[in-house]
């Protein structure tokens, strides 16, 4: 469990960022269709963030809000109902309040409340309460963590409405995946994954009763758990909200709050370092991160590196990303069957080629790992790495060449690496 929660902190790097709910005075009438960003993918560098653009709306009855999302490789969902208020009315507090100190500084009955109340609804990546049995075991292996990836739970993976009673925790598909609109006395409404094949749409209409209650609703993300979260106001329809308008430019705001960190780290990654718990790093960067950030900007830098037959290329990998060459031209993070099931792709998360499996994964401490030697043919793959701290990673080429690389779960990031003999 403790574990868990610093995997909260360190992943997401989770800031103090206060963002203020939007305070416009234009009215609107009963139908208007506002839009949240889900996620974003800056047009700069590749960016990733855990975060709704905006967290807060004010909204009508009737109303529809467009969630769209870009595809960074990070699913995610738009989930509301009472049970969810219930969950977020005790874990945001308490996030809010301790989710930014360090581990050792977290009382163990705050852990214990906020897993209960986090753990009261399916969540994505596996969720225990009592004491941390996994970290007495010691870090997962790579194996477990592509066996993880791979079983996906279909509540959270698939369209899931609940009218009353509690919300299933099998991991099996709803009975009722029939939405119809929201009005707030829903057990548990849950969109399913957005879209995340080329031939679907990005975007999930919530489409409000004329007949919801006026009052302050969440939404949350059941992939990412609490810390991505928002919430819904619905006022009267005499009451004016903001326009559609408006919550764009609330949504730029927010968005530069999050951009402009990165802009500075990606600068100063370019010019070959980099400042990662007040240590200055130098060398090849494999994803970056920033603590005033609840995302990660995934991208190698440089994107060119130049090198030698025989010579060690080592990337220095903050955050969870894969060193992958020739990659296949379809390599899916998920998929959707024929019968709606959604799976993950478990090769992602495995090394391929020859590359060598790692001790152990999940450290709270840096990882150095030798990948060896390729040949420059066929895939190669060190599977997807995470250290608490980063991963060090280093390879050898024996065959002159350029070769494109990739992370398999970031699709915008990719490198070359150009072989000399």
């Amino acid at each position: 469990m403790r574990r868990r929660f610093k995997k909260i902190h360190r992943v997401f790097r989770v800031g103090a960022v206060v963002l203020a709910l939007v305070a416009g005075a234009c009215g609107s009438d009963s139908g208007e269709r506002i839009t949240v960003r889900v996620d974003y993918q800056h047009d700069e560098f590749a960016t990733q963030f855990i975060r709704y653009f905006p967290e807060n709306i004010k909204v009508h009855p009737g109303d529809t809000v467009n969630f769209v999302q870009d595809w960074t490789g990070e699913a995610h969902t738009v989930t509301l109902g009472t049970e969810v208020d219930k969950a977020l009315s005790i874990t945001k507090p308490l996030f809010e309040e301790w989710g930014d100190k360090p581990e050792d500084q977290v009382p163990p009955e705050v852990l214990e409340a906020y897993f209960t109340a986090e753990c009261s609804l399916p969540v994505m990546f596996g969720c225990e309460t009592g004491e941390p049995a996994a970290e007495e075991a010691g870090p997962p292996s790579q194996e477990e963590v592509a066996e993880s990836a791979s079983a996906v739970d279909q509540v959270i993976a698939q369209p899931c409405l609940i009218e009353s009673g509690a919300v299933p925790m099998d991991g099996e598909p709803c009975p009722t995946q029939d939405l119809g609109p929201f009005d707030g006395t829903e057990a548990y409404y849950n969109s399913g994954f957005i879209g995340f094949e080329t031939d679907q749409e990005n975007v999930f209409e919530l489409n409000l009763s004329d007949s919801i209650s006026p009052g302050l609703y969440n939404f949350y993300c059941a992939v990412h758990g609490s810390f991505q979260s928002g919430t819904m106001e619905v006022v009267p329809v005499a009451q004016p909200i903001p326009s559609a308008a408006d919550v764009n430019r609330q949504t730029r705001e927010e968005l530069n709050q999050m951009v402009d960190p990165f802009r500075q780290v990606y600068e100063s990654a370019s010019e070959g370092q980099f400042v990662f718990g007040g240590e200055a790093f130098t060398g090849n960067f494999s994803g970056l991160v920033d603590d005033r950030v609840q995302g990660s900007l995934n991208e190698f830098v440089p994107s060119i590196i130049e090198t030698e037959v025989g010579k060690p290329v080592t990337w220095l990998m903050f955050g969870p990303h894969s060193i992958s060459f020739d990659v296949p031209e379809y390599f899916p993070i998920y998929e959707e069957q024929d019968d709606g099931t959604v799976t993950g792709n478990e090769d992602i998360y495995l090394p391929a080629g020859g590359a060598p499996v790692p001790e152990t994964l999940d450290s709270p401490e840096p990882i150095e790992i030798d990948g060896g030697t390729w040949d420059g043919s066929g895939f190669w793959s060190s599977g997807v790495l995470y250290s608490d701290e980063y991963v060090q990673y280093t390879l050898r080429f024996s065959t002159p060449g350029t070769y494109r690389y990739a992370c398999l779960i970031h699709p915008p990031m990719v490198g070359t690496v150009t072989v000399t003999g």
